[in-house]
């Protein structure tokens, strides 16, 4: 991929992740960069072979991997992350009585994806209940929220 391309992708994930974060309510702060860093804070690379990667490093050894050549997996895997983070802080500060804090950190992290893209926040769901070891877990999932109008 010639250093034009490169550029270019690199532009449009920029504005993509910047544009979408505002609309989620993410701060901008939390959102991946394009330098690395440590202290496991993911950064994208955009590889001279076209190859999109999504790193993450602690204390200066590799601990996320993500390769792809599709911008938009890319952008699923930065928001999944900082939806996460988001949903987190959100579930800390307002707890729902009588809920488990990972339920309201999942209703709140599917509601952050759906806000931006209804199919990212069903995969996310998808993917939840695929990692649970068992009904007694996933019957935890919150549904996603309803469809806009």
């Amino acid at each position: 991929m010639c250093e034009d391309e490169r550029a270019r992708v690199r532009r449009y994930l920029e504005g993509r992740l910047a544009e979408s974060g505002r609309l989620a309510g993410l701060r901008g702060g939390r959102l991946p960069g394009f330098e690395p860093c440590d202290g496991a804070y993911p950064f994208v690379e955009v590889g001279e072979d076209g190859e999109l990667r999504y790193l993450a490093y602690e204390r200066g050894r590799k601990v996320l991997e993500l390769v792809t050549r599709d911008p938009e997996e890319l952008l699923y895997w930065a928001f999944r992350d900082c939806a996460f983070e988001a949903a987190a802080a959100w579930a800390r500060r307002d707890p729902r009585e009588g809920e488990a804090f990972r339920v309201t950190l999942w209703r709140r992290q599917f509601a952050l994806l759906h806000a931006l893209r209804p199919q990212w926040a069903r995969r996310r769901r998808e993917e939840l209940l695929a990692s649970l070891p068992g009904p007694e877990h996933t019957r935890l999932v919150p549904p996603l929220p309803p469809p806009s109008r």
